[in-house]
């Protein structure tokens, strides 16, 4: 029988939204279990107001991890929902734009309850 495999990323469910806590450095295997538990946790939640994700106990950054967050959240806006990143540290954004990441088409929060007020703002103008 199969186990299931969860990736150490934490997902929650918090008005409407699904947060996604990122408290470990990255690698491609925990990026890849994340990507299937949260593509099934969306499925599960058909009246989802957006995705979180809580950066803020990351310390450090690479370019490729950088990478595969935004290639989940390219995947995540094709389920027609919008993802927020919040919480980036001061010495994480340096470092982005020191390996001149594109950061374009990205919604940004400096902490979890802005990243509502964004996700919020989104939906309204949908409608």
């Amino acid at each position: 029988m199969d186990q299931w495999v969860k990736s150490s990323i934490p997902l929650q469910m918090h008005r409407g939204c699904i947060i996604a806590s990122f408290q470990l450095d990255l690698d491609e295997k925990n990026l890849k279990l994340f990507r299937q538990e949260l593509l099934s946790s969306i499925v599960e939640h058909n009246n989802l107001k957006g995705i979180i994700f809580d950066l803020s106990g990351l310390e450090i950054i690479d370019l490729v991890d950088f990478q595969g967050i935004k290639s989940i959240i390219s995947m995540i806006k094709l389920t027609g929902f919008e993802t927020v990143i919040s919480g980036l540290k001061p010495a994480v954004v340096s470092s982005l734009i020191l390996m001149d990441a594109d950061v374009d088409d990205l919604n940004a929060a400096l902490n979890l309850d802005e990243a509502y007020v964004i996700l919020d703002n989104i939906n309204r103008l949908k409608l």
